[in-house]
């Protein structure tokens, strides 16, 4: 356990000594550009710009807290189905669908509205709803129940995570 240790250890300071090497240009017999790590006569050392890197994003060691349906009238409670609370949407480039289920069927005179992060998505009597796009990031994705006078009946809340294709 102990040799392997010390071999990680090792091995990653030999790693990061070669990231910090001298990268040199050099022109060969033919005439062509040649780059190399190792400096040949007529080289000159090249100036490289900063790596281009995106920070990563913070995540708490909390486990996701499923916000609990709160209903303001009795007589129907919604509930998002999908995605799951704490879920990990590996790619936010492809179109995510969100889904609700209520325990009674939805009156034509109620509305469900979708938010995403506290902003209205969609407002209509579909249990179902596409978002077309997720930023990098955590996300809450809310839906409520509302009566006919825009006065809430339900509402329920869960929080995803995603990741973009090479973060």
């Amino acid at each position: 356990m102990i040799r392997c240790r010390f071999f990680i250890l090792i091995f990653s300071l030999l790693s990061s000594l070669s990231l910090a090497a001298e990268i040199y240009r050099s022109t060969d017999q033919y005439g062509n550009t040649v780059f190399s790590d190792k400096a040949p006569k007529n080289s000159t050392p090249v100036e490289l710009p900063p790596i281009n890197t995106t920070p990563a994003t913070e995540l708490s060691n909390k486990p996701p807290r499923r916000a609990t349906s709160t209903s303001v009238s009795h007589s129907n409670q919604i509930t998002i189905q999908n995605p799951a609370n704490g879920a990990i949407i590996p790619n936010g480039l492809i179109p995510t669908d969100v889904r609700i289920t209520t325990k009674e069927t939805v009156d034509p005179s109620q509305r469900i509205v979708f938010e995403l992060d506290g902003h209205t998505l969609a407002s209509s009597t579909s249990t179902q709803y596409t978002i077309p796009r997720l930023s990098r990031g955590p996300h809450r994705i809310s839906a409520s129940l509302l009566d006919q006078n825009g006065k809430t009946i339900s509402k329920d809340s869960i929080d995803i995570m995603v990741y973009q294709p090479g973060s």
